[in-house]
């Protein structure tokens, strides 16, 4: 499986999850812009891509803020090429704490990131990619969109509108040669992670489970994430509407896709 001539963007890629998307999707070939508020974390990804040879732009956005988002998108474009390949990984945990409690501004700032990001950039894709009649869209999602969890409203919510976004766009999409599912990663080791683990019992009611699954080696590297992620973007992989997690059989898929042991 081979990524090559695929252009790719990647929003929340400066670090975690998103770093190890990027870095892997230009493992495999692809272009790979490199999307995120943070340019010097930004920056540090690209220089890693380039030492392994991969191609790669950094590209500072808000994926909250529409004009910046069609910029990003236009650009890629103009210094690049099209994007054949959205992958939606932008995301903030806060706020963590009863909602009685939460900040008004800081929670719906959450929403129009983890929920209006994912909207703004599949919006500014999608024209090139219907009219190209390919496209592979891949929404980062969590199993806090299908658990609920005292203390985390606005990401448990934020993440059931995604994979709802998700299945509604697919049946929009259906026989249009582009597609779009999500991912539930689970517990990796990222900021977000750390985020959570410091959380007070107060604020977060199920903190020690996370603690607990740190203690006892349960927290996956985002890597072997990425890799699968790899796969979904990938022309071999045809994943509509889905919503995905790490299991045996997508291992294997991706695996023989990639020409690795099964």
């Amino acid at each position: 499986m081979k990524l090559t001539g695929q252009t790719a963007i990647v929003t929340g890629g400066g670090r975690g999850l998103g770093r190890a998307i990027a870095e892997q999707l230009a493992r495999l070939g692809a272009h790979v812009v490199v999307a995120s508020r943070n340019a010097p974390e930004l920056d540090e990804v690209v220089l890693a891509i380039k030492r392994e040879r991969g191609r790669a732009l950094a590209y500072a956005a808000d994926v909250a803020d529409e004009r910046q988002v069609q910029e990003l998108v236009f650009n890629t474009e103009r210094w690049v090429g099209p994007a054949t390949i959205l992958v939606n990984n932008a995301g903030v945990v806060d706020p963590v704490g009863p909602l009685a409690r939460a900040d008004s501004t800081v929670w719906l700032r959450h929403i129009a990131i983890n929920v209006g990001g994912v909207f703004l950039a599949t919006r500014a894709v999608l024209p090139g990619m219907l009219e190209r009649g390919y496209g592979r869209i891949v929404n980062i999602s969590s199993h806090a969109a299908a658990r609920p969890s005292a203390g985390r409203t606005a990401y448990s919510a934020s993440k059931a509108a995604v994979e709802q976004l998700t299945r509604s766009l697919a049946l929009e999409l259906d026989g249009t040669g582009v597609t779009v599912c999500a991912f539930r990663p689970g517990s990796i080791e990222t900021r977000m992670q750390e985020r959570i683990r410091r959380a007070s019992p107060e604020d977060y009611p199920d903190v020690e489970e996370h603690r607990e699954k740190k203690r006892t080696g349960q927290v996956g590297d985002p890597k072997d994430r990425a890799r699968l992620i790899a796969y979904l973007v990938s022309e071999a992989a045809v994943r509509n509407g889905q919503i995905l997690e790490p299991d045996e059989a997508l291992e294997r898929e991706a695996a023989a896709a990639m020409g690795a042991p099964v």
